[in-house]
């Protein structure tokens, strides 16, 4: 039951995220290293990776695609550590 709440917990606070890289990106370009190509469009790209992990995990019978899902966005932690660094 916990790892059921805290999977549904994580997904909306990833959609959530990603809803406001969508929304609002001018906090996101702010801390983004100036050596990043298109910072637009890493932002506007990150929104949607969070979007669509955020989907994965909140598969009901899916167990592949839910593990898919915190595979990327385990991934895109790593990704992003630089600019949250920044």
């Amino acid at each position: 039951m916990i790892r059921h709440t805290l999977r549904w917990l994580l997904a909306a606070f990833y959609a959530f995220a990603g809803y406001v890289h969508l929304a609002n990106p001018a906090p996101f370009l702010s801390i983004m290293p100036a050596w990043v190509p298109a910072p637009e469009a890493v932002v506007l790209w990150t929104g949607i990776a969070e979007l669509l992990g955020a989907a994965a995990l909140a598969q009901w019978a899916s167990l592949p695609l839910r593990r898919a899902g915190a595979i990327g966005l385990a991934l895109y932690a790593v990704c992003v550590f630089p600019a949250n660094i920044h």
